[in-house]
This record gives C-alpha cells, structure tokens and sequence, in this order.
C-alpha cells in the first residue's frame, strides 16, 4: 500500500508538472511572452510559476475559454497591486544637481519639422484626425523648434518626474499641476493642484483656468496594478475629461520614461519591455491635429533603448541637472500653425 500511494504521488506530480508545462507552452507568445527563456535551463512551467507570482494568471491567456474580455495581459509582466511602493517613493537629490556639471547636451538638432506625433500619426501632410466641416479636410501639424515663450500658457501634469521638471527645468512661467507618487487612477480624486495657495482637484484646477497648451506624462507608478487594457482605459479617459476640460488646448501625451538597463533586467514590473507596450498604445491616442504623442525616452536613452546611467540617480529618475536634456526636446516639439497652402509653419 505504501508503495502504491508513493506512485499516486509521484503521478499526481507528473501530472501536474506535465500541465503547468502545457500551459508554459500555450502562453509563451502570449501572456509569458516576457518570461521567455531558454528552455533548457528554464523550463516552461517556471514561466507559470513566476506569472503567478507577478499575478498574471492562466485563465488571463488569450483564445482560451475561460479567458474574458479585458483579462488579457500582452506580454506584459505586470502583477497585481502587491502592496509594492511605486518608483516615486524618492525624490531628486539637491545637492546633485547643484555639484553635478549642468547638462548641456541637446540631443534634438534646432529646427526640427519631423511630422507630429511621431509614429502614432500619418506623415507628411497626409490627412488625419477626419474632418472640420462637409467637404473639409483635417490636415496634421508638424513639430517645430521653439524658444522658452512657448510654455507662458503650458500646463504640466504628472508625477514625480514632471515634479522635477517642475523644480530644475527652469520653466518659470509654465504652470505645473504634479505630485510624487500621482497615478492615474487617482488623478481626478486627489486635491494636489494648488491655485492662489488655495489646494483643489484636477477638474477645479483646469475649470478654473485655460491653457494653450497641456503636457501629460503618467504611467510610471501604475505598472504595478491591473493589466495594459486597465490602464490604458482609464488614462484614455482622463485624456478626454481634459480635452472637454481645455476644448482651446493642444494636448502632449509624452511617453513613460523608461529605465536603466539594470532596472530593467531586474525588477519584474518596472521594466522597459511594459514601458514600451504601454507607450505604443498612448501613441495610438494621437491624431496629429489637437492631441500629439511625444516621447523623451528619444533623448535620454542609449541606443539599447534603456535610461542612460549618467542621467540618473536611482535609475527612475533624472539628476537635477540633467532636466535641460527633457526641455531641449520639448523647445523642438512646438506645433506649427497651418498656413493658407495646407503646410505648417
């Protein structure tokens, strides 16, 4: 008897390990697609077992019959909310920006007209954002390099990096609605924008008073709750109360700043393969007219695609006196008006 429940035992084992392997299998170009590994070394139950982890589970595989709308993670490792501070839980360091040499590099050349929008949009004059009135075609704007008056009637929103935007980018006459740790599932809750000393919503904030132009940039500290299509519904959203909330406004979308390689490598939720699936679906919000994807990670990444180290103190974050970088690529990203011809100027 003994004998024979041992090899109850070590079939159940078998069994087990055969499915979680199956599983591993049938979601390796899908919710695994971050865990792949050599299977010689890394077999492919393992995938199952660090997706668990991560809080991404079998049922969330596309195509399968117990999948449901909205559950499926695109190769995304991105767990449940696990309790985990997220990356805003430290700030710039003062003193570094005030030993550190100021940044002087610009890596965007003056006078830079690549069509608007980048990758999310059509190029050239083609015609995107569908149409003004009968018979009226909607032409998109492209960039072009601006001075510092660009930003008199800016608003910034965001979180701890656009907060330091805020305090070393020397963009004095812009006006910054950010705080450390700010989401989006939060943004329209918390009373973090201050106006006239006085502390009040989003919605009150931007009620209050109109701007020509608004920067979002938020992504960050999200990475740690719910899936891609979550995030992304709810950052949607907001992009839409803000065009209701700013109808004049053009609005920047900006693309997560990614991290360093080393981050990258080593933490499953901040890294820069789910940085990059959701700045491919921010992008998609663009229509080149009123609503443009712009994306710094142009300027401060290596050719790898990874955070410079020499820009960072904590691999998240920019040193103080690396923020010029992120306002020269800004003063290129100005949007030209539309002449009588159809071009932008």
């Amino acid at each position: 008897m003994k004998r024979l429940a041992k090899c109850r035992v070590t079939i159940f084992l078998l069994a087990g390990w055969a499915a979680l392997s199956v599983l591993g299998y049938m979601g390796r170009n899908d919710i695994y697609k971050a865990y792949q590994k050599d299977v010689r070394t890394t077999p492919y139950f393992v995938m199952v077992f660090e997706g668990i982890h991560d809080g991404i589970w079998p049922w969330m595989m596309s195509g399968t019959p117990w999948s449901q709308p909205g559950e499926h993670v695109t190769g995304n490792v991105n767990g449940g909310d696990d309790g985990r501070p997220g990356p805003d839980a430290g700030g710039v360091p003062e003193t570094e920006a005030l030993t550190d040499p100021a940044g002087t590099e610009a890596p965007n050349p003056a006078g830079s007209t690549e069509s608007a929008g980048g990758t999310a949009g059509t190029e050239g004059t083609e015609t995107a954002g569908g149409t003004a009135g009968a018979g009226e075609t909607v032409l998109p704007r492209e960039f072009v390099q601006v001075d510092e008056s660009w930003f008199d009637d800016a608003v910034f929103i965001g979180d701890s990096r656009t907060v330091g935007l805020r305090d070393y980018g020397g963009l004095d006459t812009a006006t910054f609605y950010a705080t450390v740790g700010m989401n989006v599932y939060d943004l329209w809750e918390e009373a973090f924008c201050e106006v006239d000393g006085e502390k009040m919503t989003l919605a009150d904030a931007l009620t209050a008073k109109q701007y020509g132009k608004v920067y979002f940039q938020i992504g960050i500290n999200e990475m740690g709750t719910g899936t891609i299509d979550s995030f992304m519904q709810e950052y949607a959203a907001a992009v839409e109360r803000i065009k209701e909330l700013q109808p004049n406004a053009v609005i920047y979308v900006q693309g997560i700043m990614r991290v360093t390689q080393k981050k990258s490598d080593s933490d499953p939720i901040f890294n820069n393969r789910g940085i990059l699936l959701r700045n491919e679906r921010i992008a998609l919000l663009a229509d080149n007219v009123r609503v443009f994807y712009i994306d710094v990670n142009e300027a401060v990444c290596n050719d790898a695609g990874n955070l410079r180290e020499d820009l960072t103190f904590d691999d998240l974050h920019l040193y103080g006196s690396k923020y010029g970088i992120w306002v020269d690529f800004l003063l290129s990203k100005g949007i030209g008006e539309i002449s009588g011809s159809g071009q932008a100027e």
